[in-house]
């Protein structure tokens, strides 16, 4: 799935600002908002819609109905981007909630202010959306006078927090983007880490409007940026759990699991039950090309757990492809091929790989050229079988039969990581730490793939306590508990050792950004 662009950054400059205001509307409108927004994060358009309109006209003279209106719209239109039908109704809300903002109190109160800047962002993300750069960056300098003239009124919640935190944090991190602006709008300067704190704590809440809004740019911050899964994790689970009416965060919640993290078990788990939901009609959003689309997902987490022909029963149905999404046919087909070559069936592979790179997704049709071109390793097929019979009989809690064949997979294809990375481990059972480091150090040298690294440097960090290297232990150590890729177990292993080798050390702190 695509990660996050500069549009829904300028929007939430000015929108986290809104709930700022107080006592201009009655707490219970403003509750009724949030509930409605919710609905939007459910997936929900229609009903969001429908109630929000409802509350415009209970509230006819407030700025916020007809933004909140617009930003339901925003969502739904991001969701279909070819279709423009929606274009001309979202800016006439959008000036609506402007026009209202000015009127009430001469535009100069809190709550007007505030919801004329969100107004502004608003149409700030919708022309970026659409590609008209210089019409968001002159939103963006309407947007951006009116949030600073609200935070000079000192109004301190979570909703204004969240603006300023994603100002602070993309001003500093997209410095392209913002350079572009900077001679129209004059950006000033971001400030990355006071951004996240303030952003993380909108997410926390309470917020009045934005905690979800929030959470979510907590996720792709994370993962997209910051590049730290285990601190998208949590918020991602948190949106699942808290809106499975919008399949979509189910969807990003596999992905997350299955790569970087390699919980290829959890993510298939995800990934069933999204498609069950889909398969049995349990709710309306769950439509057949949700089904195809989590299919390929299951089937996606099966192959990488090397259950070879269970992927291959899942994809067959979604081998005909979707209507609705184009790329499901072309990536069941390139899936299905890796899963016959993996088993010594490149004969079979073939013609999977040929229909895959012939069709409309031009990254995956990319991955089947180059499989017809490149064979796998010999070795690495000649791997897979005892890596496969090495993670069932791990899963049975047979682990020294798992290390056994996971050492005939080392034997098979040294090159392959998660062969190396179990005779590392044999090594340092066998007393030759150093040859365990080396090992684990090339592992953890390459970086690939991405969840074998956490053991990988527990591989290190214990050699180094074995030669008596205390410090390079408890670094390495602190690099497991620090990125221990949604393993608590590891985490917890890591935090015994450094208690064990620095007993007067401080206890570690919180993992940050993780709640």
């Amino acid at each position: 799935m695509r990660g996050p662009t500069p549009a829904p950054i300028l929007l939430a400059l000015a929108l986290g600002a809104i709930g700022a205001a107080g006592g201009e509307v009655s707490l219970l409108a403003d509750g009724a908002y949030g509930e409605a927004l919710g609905l939007v994060y459910d997936g929900a358009f229609h009903a969001a819609e429908e109630r929000l309109a409802t509350l415009a006209a209970q509230n006819p003279d407030d700025p916020v109905a007809p933004y909140l209106q617009g930003l339901a719209l925003e969502w739904r239109l991001e969701q279909n981007p070819a279709r423009h039908a929606l274009d001309a109704g979202l800016l006439a809300l959008a000036d609506r909630a402007i026009a209202l903002a000015e009127t009430r109190r001469g535009g100069e109160s809190a709550r007007a202010l505030m919801a004329r800047g969100a107004a502004h962002g608003l149409k700030s993300r919708f022309y970026l959306f659409r590609g008209e750069r210089r019409a968001a960056a002159r939103e963006a300098v309407r947007m951006r006078a009116d949030l600073l003239a609200v935070h000079a009124a000192g109004p301190g919640v979570g909703d204004l927090d969240f603006g300023l935190g994603l100002y602070d944090y993309y001003a500093e991190t997209l410095p392209r983007f913002y350079r572009l602006l900077r001679p129209i709008v004059g950006v000033p300067g971001g400030n990355r880490e006071r951004g996240l704190e303030a952003i993380a704590r909108a997410a926390r809440g309470p917020c009045l409007f934005h905690e979800s809004e929030a959470t979510v740019q907590m996720f792709e911050i994370q993962s997209y940026f910051e590049r730290r899964p285990d601190r998208a994790l949590p918020w991602i689970r948190k949106m699942w759990g808290r809106y499975p009416g919008w399949p979509l965060w189910g969807l990003k919640l596999a992905e997350l699991l299955r790569d970087p993290l390699g919980l290829f078990v959890e993510s298939a788990a995800v990934a069933r039950e999204i498609l069950t939901t889909a398969e049995l009609r349990r709710h309306v959003n769950y439509q057949p090309v949700v089904a195809s689309m989590a299919r390929v997902a299951l089937g996606e987490a099966l192959l990488l757990d090397l259950r070879f022909a269970e992927a291959r029963e899942v994809l067959t149905p979604a081998l005909a492809g979707d209507p609705q999404a184009a790329w499901v046919g072309p990536k069941a087909e390139l899936l299905t091929a890796r899963s016959q070559e993996a088993e010594g069936d490149r004969e079979a592979a073939l013609e999977h790989y040929r229909r895959a790179a012939g069709g409309a997704d031009p990254a995956i049709a990319t991955r089947a050229r180059d499989a017809l071109e490149h064979s796998l390793p010999e070795g690495e097929v000649r791997a897979a079988p005892f890596l496969a019979r090495a993670r069932r009989l791990r899963e049975a809690g047979r682990d020294d039969d798992a290390e056994e064949e996971c050492g005939r997979a080392f034997a098979a294809h040294p090159p392959g990581a998660e062969g190396r990375l179990c005779a590392a481990r044999a090594s340092l059972h066998a007393g030759r730490p150093v040859a365990a480091r080396a090992l684990a150090a090339e592992i953890a040298d390459r970086g690939r793939p991405p969840w074998l690294q956490p053991a990988a440097r527990l591989v290190i960090a214990e050699a180094y306590a074995r030669e008596g290297k205390r410090a390079a232990a408890v670094r390495a150590y602190k690099e497991v508990w620090e990125h221990p890729l949604g393993r608590p177990a590891l985490r917890k292993e890591a935090a015994e050792a450094i208690r064990r080798l620095d007993p007067s050390a401080p206890p570690l702190p919180e993992p940050r950004f993780e709640r």
